[in-house]
């Protein structure tokens, strides 16, 4: 078993459930994604730490990119990311 995911989508229902139960397992989030949700994937990752955070929506992603500067959680945005995280 890895105990290492990524979690598309942290912002619905499912994705915070998810991180939810992540975080009960004791499971590293090495990724998050969402569409355009900057202050939900702001807090989760300053509290999950991932390696990468997207938003499928560019203009958000380089707001969350500022917002994040002062953490090691690079920041990218558009659908080539999302196959990233993937």
């Amino acid at each position: 078993m890895t105990n290492t995911i990524s979690i598309l989508g942290s912002t619905g229902s499912i994705g915070r459930q998810t991180l939810e139960v992540a975080e009960q397992l004791g499971l590293r989030v090495a990724a998050l994604t969402a569409n355009s949700s900057v202050e939900r994937v702001e807090a989760q990752a300053r509290q999950f730490k991932p390696r990468l955070a997207v938003l499928a929506d560019e203009a958000a992603a380089k707001d969350l990119a500022i917002r994040l500067a002062d953490t090691d959680t690079r920041v990218c945005g558009g659908l080539a990311a999302l196959e990233e995280a993937a």
